[in-house]
């Protein structure tokens, strides 16, 4: 299943994508038992659908499900507050983003834990809480002057909070010249 599930990751092609995530999710159907990781992968596929949207309370369901049976899921956990983001249920996705292992997120993939630091910073700022958003958008520009290009990801949230003249905005724009 994990091959048929890297195709899906890397198919462009939408129709194939589909059927790819059909045949996935047919093939998870038939298991008697899923374990965490099926649960996982059930509410990628709908997660990374084109359908999205109208899936994503399946994707929430999933990854609740796989978070249940590993409570160390911190990817599963990272998902599901994504979900909550995506549809601006901002207090869920806050309260999910902060039970994330940061650590096992942080040696898993350096700009996955980045961003999931701007995330709750965002989180935060659009909930009221500036000071604790900025403090979390400070420690993703410290960030960002020690890591390497390759490990960066655009900085959208913090951007979309901050207004161009705010010190922070200035220097990420000085390291991430692209944003000018």
């Amino acid at each position: 299943m994990s091959k048929k599930y890297d195709q899906f990751i890397c198919t462009e092609n939408i129709s194939k994508k589909n059927k790819l995530g059909d045949e996935i999710i047919l093939m998870l159907k038939m298991e008697k038992k899923l374990d965490s990781n099926s649960y996982y992968i059930w509410g990628l596929i709908d997660y990374d659908s084109e359908d999205w949207k109208k899936n994503i309370n399946k994707s929430i369901t999933n990854f609740q499900k796989a978070i249940e049976l590993n409570k160390s899921h911190y990817l599963a956990q990272l998902y599901l507050a994504h979900c909550y983001h995506d549809i601006n249920n901002l207090n869920k996705a806050l309260e999910n983003y902060l039970k994330v292992d940061r650590l096992k997120l942080k040696e898993f993939q350096i700009w996955r834990y980045t961003k999931l630091i701007e995330q709750i910073g965002y989180c935060n700022y659009k909930l009221g809480n500036k000071k604790i958003g900025e403090e979390h958008f400070e420690i993703v520009l410290n960030l960002y002057r020690e890591l390497p290009e390759i490990d960066r990801v655009v900085p959208s949230e913090l951007l979309d909070c901050l207004p161009e003249n705010h010190r922070i905005v200035i220097e990420i724009k000085k390291i991430e010249t692209y944003l000018n």
